[in-house]
């Protein structure tokens, strides 16, 4: 049996989130078109999805506009290099939340938020 993950995130400004989860996360666009991108990895597919694209009487509407997203909510990213991607964040002036770490579990990993307010972890294999 194969199983395939995918979340979908709603983003206020679709060019800049795919700039950050490529740029600066370093997964590889697999495809997009004006309104959504997706981002392919092993078994895992990430989402992004205009905001705009949401219909007034839509369920997230409210939620997904809100300035906050995800409350409740962490993604985690497992990555090849975690100090590559974790020294990208810093050139970049990105604010980290939570400082490298080791994990009981024998893995590291350090936490921020994307351009909309979603919660991350990024981890290593």
């Amino acid at each position: 049996m194969s199983v395939l993950f995918r979340v979908e995130l709603y983003v206020k400004d679709i060019e800049e989130s795919i700039k950050f989860y490529q740029d600066i996360i370093g997964l590889e666009l697999f495809g997009r078109n004006e309104r959504s991108a997706r981002f392919n990895y092993d078994c895992f597919s990430l989402l992004l999805t205009s905001e705009s694209i949401l219909l007034h009487g839509h369920y997230f509407n409210q939620k997904a506009k809100s300035n906050v997203k995800g409350n409740g909510f962490e993604l985690i990213i497992v990555v090849d290099a975690l100090e590559k991607v974790y020294q990208r964040c810093l050139n970049s002036d990105y604010p980290i939340e939570v400082e490298v770490e080791k994990y009981p579990w024998d893995m590291r990993g350090f936490k921020i938020v994307d351009p909309d307010g979603y919660f991350l972890r990024i981890t290593s294999k």
